[in-house]
C-alpha cells in the first residue's frame, strides 16, 4: 500500500471488476484485487481468498453464454462502496440465472478492493447445481 487516503470519489475499479466478470475474464477480475482481499457471503460466513473467489466466478462464467449486472445502484461512504444490483446469465443450458444482491466494497489506498462483503439468498444457486 502507499499510505496515502483512498480518494473517496474514485471507484473505478468497481466499473473495472463488474465488467470483468461479464466478459467472464478472470485475470482482469483478479487484478482488480489487493493481495490479500477477501470475499464473504451471507449463506456461508466464510471469508475467500482471491483465487477461491475467482475460481467461484470462473464456475459461473463456464456455465453461461453471457453474464450483466442489472439494475446497478451505487452508494459510496469514505472508501466503501455499497451496490445493489441484480446478476442475471443466460446458462449454456438455455436457462436464466438470475440473483438479486447487495455488496459492501471496501477499496484501499491503491484503489484496489480489499473486501467485499455479498448479501444475497442463496437459493439462487440451486439453479447453477442442476446444471453443473
Amino acid at each position: 500500500m502507499s499510505g496515502k487516503e483512498p480518494d473517496p470519489t474514485d471507484f473505478s475499479v468497481v466499473n473495472t471488476l463488474l465488467a470483468a466478470i461479464e466478459k467472464g475474464d478472470m485475470d482482469e477480475v483478479r487484478r482488480c484485487f489487493a493481495p490479500d482481499a477477501l470475499t464473504w457471503h451471507n449463506f456461508d460466513e466464510i471469508e475467500q481468498d482471491v483465487d477461491a473467489m475467482a475460481a467461484m466466478l470462473g464456475h459461473l462464467c463456464a456455465l453461461s453464454t453471457s453474464r450483466i449486472y442489472e439494475d446497478r445502484r451505487v452508494t459510496s461512504v469514505g472508501s466503501q462502496a455499497f451496490l445493489q444490483y441484480t446478476l442475471t446469465a443466460v446458462l449454456h443450458s438455455g436457462g436464466r440465472f438470475r440473483m438479486p444482491a447487495m455488496m459492501r466494497l471496501e477499496v484501499d489506498s491503491d484503489g484496489l478492493v480489499a473486501r467485499i462483503e455479498e448479501y444475497f439468498d442463496s437459493r439462487v444457486l440451486d439453479s447453477l447445481a442442476e446444471v453443473s
